[in-house]
């Protein structure tokens, strides 16, 4: 028997899952030798003789211990295969957690046959770098190691070489909760919520279904950002099915910030409604706080339940939808990368005269566009791709009504939900979704942290903010002692490029004398003359009483304009910086103060205390079966083979190594069995 085939027997035995990336096999051997002129010893002096320990991290090597053994004579042997993994002290539990019609006994697909899933070298560039994709990951190890391997090989290599530096992916089920307890604990800064279940007939023992968490720091960050939360869901590619839930608000530089983290069974109706529950929970901001999501059918129900409940914590609250989710939904139906262009050029339109030439100007060209696809799918020529064409074009709604052009598909979707012209005092704050659309691949905090294990993925994103509150608050700071910098650097480039823009403006004062007030507000109104169009600036100030009675109140200054660019970005234009220099007044006065540099250095001025996370947690966590301590472990339901887009290469690999071994004669018999099996049974997990 072979390695592999002891494994294969392993996974059913103990009915394991077939990517157990921390199945190791040991041997321990006894062996005397025999001679005849030597005085006779009794077999049971064989148990005298020490142990010793070989590891056998491939095929090759047990064959080649195996052959060593079989061809020496005159010697008593006595070898013990000792089998470790993680799952194997709880398998009967994690049995017991999963109804009685579930069923692991599905055929078994490993990505090579010559080689286990325990590999022989620390990659430590797999750990480091969690950006890696296969490919590079598979041109890393060739360079450095002479590894050659597929993809799905090179995907276990990396599941390997986190599992060796950072515990298993089972084990940081039982490990995660027990951190974040504990720093909760010890200076009460951190947010967790735990749901779980407790298993039938096992004491001590859950099962882990999601936990949320929220860094203190980072909600207080929030108060002074604009108030926008961008949440977003993206799939764990470990071990375990699972989706990695953030809330991310933006600062006044426009860098991200996570302020909330979940791990969830899936992005569910009852999983978003869970997520939202806990984040106005553990965050909170003085002003009405608006949602950007993905257009999501389990989100935007979740969200109207949300918003539509009694028990809501947060004073006023909307929903915006992300722009760059959106126009891949229209792109399923009109998929022209011009159209998809100039519909997201729509959704950013500010002036409502130009909103309105462009929607015409689509409706035009998603017409044709649909004609064209019609009748290309009635020529007989592309009659065999008819089925193609119509799971392209012949979209309907949920009305069933036939899609023709862009009005069709976008009428029964409410303007401010997508629209920046149409959205409703400017809650959005000019945000489209644009900046989170790639925040697991950009961001310094969530970058490559879905591959990690759940214990991990807390760990890296503590330290990450760490680093990160260190730096940005050191550059904040600098940026404010210095007397030549007016706003953060973005906001700055931006106004340097209006400032250039106002001086090709010239302004005309509509009020002479005074401005006009309107039941205590001020208004001084100017026209704007550029040399295609002239605006009107509206410049507002109102006393707004203070809510202490003995103090005096405060003037309200702020500023509109028929470009509107000031009612929906809350900073000034090119019109009203013209107003401003005209009279002398200062731009940041029209400026919210969410884009100021004081702001700024607040947002990032929370301290993060790094002794509460010791890095040696996974060792003092791990103590099974010891009395009134919960055990967390992980839903066996949710456990995955590999991820989807190596699945195809998986099996063609496999085949093509089957074949190579059929056509060298290379292996036995049996060895080509189990190749053949392989390659011909997929994964039915």
């Amino acid at each position: 028997m072979s390695l592999v085939d002891l494994q294969l027997w392993i996974f059913n035995l103990f009915r394991l899952h077939p990517e157990t990336q921390d199945l190791a096999f040991k041997g321990f051997l006894k062996q005397r030798t025999t001679d005849m002129c030597d005085d006779f010893e009794p077999d049971w002096y064989l148990e005298y003789y020490p142990w010793e320990n070989r590891d056998f991290y491939t095929d090759k090597c047990w064959r080649a211990f195996a052959n060593k053994l079989k061809r020496r004579r005159n010697v008593t042997q006595k070898f013990m295969l000792y089998v470790e993994s993680s799952e194997i002290k709880h398998h009967a539990i994690l049995l017991k957690a999963v109804h009685d019609d579930y069923s692991h006994m599905a055929r078994i697909v490993l990505p090579g046959t010559k080689c286990l899933s325990t590999f022989k070298y620390r990659f430590i560039r797999l750990v480091e770098d969690l950006a890696m994709t296969p490919n590079d990951i598979i041109a890393y190890l060739a360079k450095h190691y002479g590894e050659q391997m597929s993809p799905p090989e090179a995907w276990r290599a990396r599941q390997k070489a986190l599992e060796r530096e950072f515990g298993t992916f089972y084990d940081s089920h039982n490990l995660a909760p027990r951190l974040l307890k504990d720093m909760a604990s010890e200076n009460h800064r951190v947010f967790v919520d735990i749901k779980d279940a407790e298993v039938p007939g096992c004491s001590g023992f859950r099962v882990l279904h999601r936990i949320f968490w929220v860094f203190d720091q980072c909600s207080q960050a929030f108060h002074h950002c604009r108030p926008v939360l961008c949440i977003k869901g993206m799939p764990l590619c470990g071990k375990y099915h699972g989706v990695l839930l953030t809330a991310v608000a933006l600062d006044a530089n426009d860098c991200s910030i996570p302020v909330a983290c979940a791990v969830v069974e899936g992005e569910t109706k009852e999983s978003w409604m869970w997520f939202l529950r806990n984040l106005e929970r553990a965050v909170w901001h003085e002003f009405a706080v608006c949602i950007i999501h993905d257009y999501k059918r389990e989100m935007i129900h979740a969200i109207e339940d949300f918003l539509n409940s009694s028990q809501r914590q947060w004073p006023k609250a909307e929903s915006r939808w992300c722009m760059e989710h959106l126009a891949d939904n229209f792109s399923a139906y009109f998929g022209d990368k011009k159209l998809v262009m100039m519909f997201k050029k729509l959704c950013q339109q500010r002036r409502v005269n130009k909103f309105v030439k462009i929607w015409k100007e689509l409706d035009e060209l998603t017409t044709k566009y649909t004609a064209d696809k019609e009748l290309a799918a009635q020529s007989p020529c592309n009659q065999p791709n008819s089925l193609e064409y119509e799971a392209e074009g012949d979209h309907a709604d949920d009305n069933n009504r036939k899609i023709t052009k862009f009005s069709d598909w976008i009428n029964m979707k409410p303007m401010e939900k997508w629209s920046l012209a149409h959205d409703r005092k400017g809650a959005r704050y000019g945000i489209m979704g644009t900046d989170i659309t790639d925040v697991y691949k950009n961001d310094p905090v969530l970058k490559g942290i879905t591959c990690l294990p759940l214990s991990v993925i807390v760990e890296v994103t503590f330290l990450r903010l760490v680093e990160c509150f260190k730096n940005t608050s050191a550059a904040a700071n600098e940026a404010i002692g210095n007397p030549a910098v007016n706003f953060p650097e973005h906001v700055q480039v931006d106004m340097n490029s209006k400032m250039q823009k106002s001086r090709m403006h010239r302004v005309i004062r509509i009020d002479t004398d005074t401005g006009k007030n309107f039941h205590g507000k001020v208004v001084w109104r100017f026209k704007v003359q550029s040399r295609q169009k002239t605006e009107v600036v509206h410049l507002n100030s109102e006393d707004t009483p203070n809510t202490n009675k003995f103090e005096r109140s405060t003037i309200r200054e702020s500023a509109t304009c028929s470009c509107n660019k000031p009612q929906l970005l809350h900073k000034p234009c090119s019109h009203v910086i013209a107003v401003c220099c005209q009279i002398g007044v200062s731009t940041a006065t029209y400026m919210s103060l969410y884009y100021s540099l004081t702001y700024l250095g607040r947002t990032w001025s929370g301290k993060f205390d790094e002794s509460k996370i010791s890095l040696d947690y996974r060792y003092r966590y791990i103590v099974p079966f010891e009395d009134k301590i919960t055990t967390w472990i992980p839903d066996k339901r949710l456990e995955r083979g590999l991820p989807s887009f190596l699945t195809s290469d998986r099996l063609e690999t496999v085949a093509e190594e089957a074949e190579q071994q059929r056509s060298t004669g290379d292996g036995s018999a049996e060895d080509n069995q189990v190749a053949t099996t392989c390659a011909e049974e997929p994964n039915q997990i």
